[in-house]
């Protein structure tokens, strides 16, 4: 894995098994187009987060998620990655510019992810006219690196212990952009963000940086498989009518592709009796999502704790439920249609989830059926209430299409290679799988 970082970030490299080098910039006689790009190489660029700044040793959040890659490689997982990182603290996107032909090509990486914010832009500062420049500017990047047969990935904005209510507005109102541009895109901020813009307690090393804890948060925001989803080219994912599917008293079970910190859950279901909706197996317990006798619906943690919605929704008619996850904050929100319905504080370690089963509501129907690997605020949660799709961390999102042929029924639009499993009723025959290949969890652990 090529890194241009300080002398310790190789060392703990080597110690993974992972391969280290320093790349050269060629000389200025090599025209940099004439470099063709390694199929197999991801190219950090961007400022002092990616950097590794706020970590010991700069083994950041970039460095966490390329020793999850060599880990998936190794276990036959996922394609033997390599990585390098070019990115500069301080940066923003006119100096990325001003350097991109020089730094970037050279590096023949095929993937670009631009890991860059509206702190460094000046938006505490300049407010809209930076979020402007912000804005104009990415989609230049974008456009250069495809122009170089790159493909370009973005991380989104996150927080900093300077931010005003009006700067939380600019972050998240460019977040909400981000999940519906055409480039696959990572949310940075529900992994670390207080609810108000800024680092959750215990999880900064100054007021713009994350220590360890915070990029180790960071890092579990990245889908383990998105590489390996773009290059077998499985394209961005787009909102499918979808008529539901009926279990019958089966299931279908969602493992993770690695272990799960920050997380939003969400689906779309219609039911008119008593039941349990969805099951969350944590580290030590099981939690579920429940409609109650009186038709309400409930979580109940699998920590301590129970939330219980005023409004009755057994009534046949579609409903969609959200529960959304911040581990670093240690919060848990539930949602129902889009409207929160209350609060706990918790931290959960979800390891699998399963839709539907022997205790779920008779006759329930399920559609549109999604995981994040990040926490969402009250604006995303809203945007997803009114359909509209948002992409970034996404690991799963299957829509859950009754009329489909079988396995089209099950199938997994995300940019990842995780699938569903089926899981039929007791009186079914034996349990079976929707694809051949089967994507478990990555052994690896920060907290």
């Amino acid at each position: 894995m090529p890194f241009s970082m300080p002398k310790l970030l190789p060392l703990l490299l080597l110690a993974l098994g992972t391969q280290v080098s320093h790349a050269q910039a060629p000389s200025p006689t090599t025209p940099a187009t004439t470099l063709a790009p390694s199929d197999l190489k991801i190219v950090y660029f961007g400022s002092s987060v990616p950097f590794g700044q706020g970590a010991t040793g700069k083994y950041g959040y970039p460095s966490r998620y390329s020793a999850l890659l060599a880990q998936r490689a190794k276990a036959g997982l996922g394609a033997p990655w390599t990585t390098a990182n070019i990115s500069i603290p301080g940066d923003n996107t006119p100096k990325v510019l001003a350097r991109w032909e020089r730094d970037l090509p050279p590096q023949q990486g095929r993937y670009v992810v631009y890991a860059l914010a509206l702190g460094n832009e000046g938006i505490h500062e300049g407010g809209q006219p930076k979020f402007d420049q912000f804005k104009a500017n990415m989609q230049v990047l974008l456009a250069k690196a495809r122009a170089q047969g790159m493909v370009p990935v973005v991380t989104n904005s996150y927080t900093r212990n300077d931010y005003t209510a009006e700067d939380y507005a600019f972050i998240q109102q460019m977040n909400l952009l981000l999940h519906s541009w055409a480039v696959p895109t990572v949310n940075l901020l529900g992994a670390v963000d207080d609810g108000h813009g800024r680092w959750a307690a215990g999880y900064f090393d100054d007021g713009l940086h994350p220590n360890d804890l915070g990029h180790a948060e960071l890092f579990h925001a990245w889908v383990p498989s998105l590489f390996d989803a773009l290059r077998a080219g499985k394209p961005l994912p787009k909102r499918q009518a979808t008529a539901g599917l009926s279990l019958a008293g089966g299931a279908l079970r969602l493992v993770p592709e690695a272990l799960v910190h920050p997380f939003t859950q969400v689906v779309s279901f219609r039911a008119k009796a008593p039941g349990t909706l969805l099951t969350l197996q944590d580290s030590t317990n099981t939690g579920r999502l429940s409609l109650g006798a009186q038709g309400q619906l409930i979580y109940t943690s699998a920590k301590a704790g129970r939330l219980t919605s005023t409004a009755h929704v057994a009534d046949d008619k579609w409903h969609q439920v959200a529960l959304t996850h911040y581990f670093a904050r240690g919060e848990t929100l539930l949602y129902l249609d889009g409207k929160l319905v209350g609060h706990l504080p918790e931290q959960l370690r979800t390891r699998q989830l399963t839709l539907g089963g022997s205790q779920a509501p008779a006759g329930a129907q399920y559609r549109n059926w999604l995981f994040y690997r990040s926490g969402m605020n009250e604006a995303e949660v809203r945007a997803l209430a009114a359909d509209s799709l948002l992409k970034s961390s996404l690991e799963l999102y299957a829509p859950l299409n009754g009329r489909a042929a079988l396995p089209a029924q099950l199938a997994n639009l995300a940019q990842s290679t995780n699938v569903l499993v089926r899981v039929p009723s007791p009186a079914a025959s034996p349990a079976r799988r929707i694809n051949t290949r089967r994507t478990a969890p990555a052994k690896t652990t920060t907290r």
